[in-house]
């Protein structure tokens, strides 16, 4: 599988106006918060006929929304689709993140949304399809948030000069993202984060997209310790 570079200019162009828009989240009402996040993002569609909708959910570890896709024409009092309709709310609060839900997140969500089948289209697709589980979360579920996306040398050097003092830095030949490609459809993105609570360290985001569209993301090799 051949290694790609992902233009890191234009990935952060799309990045500014999602960090403008969370700052607008409680502007919008549901549904049309989650579907104006999606227009952020040129590469990706969904499919016709059909509009994003989501669940609210709590737990002791925090709150956060499940989203699925719903057909344009239904009511906001109508049931969620499919399986997910069947799952009551306290077990869905309970189980994210369990395995055992990933078809129904492929039935009623993944499967209808459209993505441009590039490096920079699938990586707008990782960004979105994270950024759309982590809307509105708190406590434990919100840790997508709390991340700095570094897409360019600038963020990387702003970042260095924002945090001072400087245990460890070793400098990337590269500051753009990039993209793996899977033949079988997806791929891997990699590109560089802030962990600006505890850690204070810049380090690679490694975000997959399976063949069926879920998306996982997890931090790798540490670039720099800042704190």
């Amino acid at each position: 599988m051949l290694e790609k570079s992902v233009p890191g200019y234009r990935v952060g162009q799309v990045w500014d106006t999602v960090l403008r828009f969370r700052d607008a989240w409680n502007r919008y009402h549901r549904p049309q918060d989650v579907n104006h996040l999606l227009r952020l993002f040129p590469l990706l569609s969904l499919q016709r006929g059909y509009v994003l909708d989501y669940l609210s959910l709590s737990s002791r570890d925090g709150s956060w929304i499940w989203p699925f896709v719903r057909r344009e024409t239904g009511s906001l009092s109508e049931p969620p689709p499919g399986e997910l309709s069947r799952i009551p709310r306290d077990q869905l609060a309970a189980q994210r993140g369990n395995p055992a839900l990933r078809q129904v997140q492929v039935d009623t969500l993944f499967q209808f949304i459209d993505y441009e089948r590039s490096p920079l289209g699938l990586t707008q697709y990782g960004l979105f399809v994270s950024e759309l589980w982590a809307m509105k979360s708190s406590g434990a579920a919100a840790e997508w948030l709390s991340l700095e996306h570094l897409f360019s040398k600038r963020d990387f050097e702003a970042t260095l000069r924002k945090a001072g003092s400087l245990v460890r830095v070793s400098r990337p030949a590269s500051y753009d993202p990039t993209m793996t490609s899977n033949p079988e459809g997806g791929g891997e993105i990699n590109w560089l984060v802030y962990q600006s609570q505890a850690w204070k360290r810049i380090s690679t985001l490694k975000c997959q997209v399976s063949q069926d569209g879920v998306v996982e993301w997890g931090i790798g090799a540490v670039i720099a310790n800042l704190g």
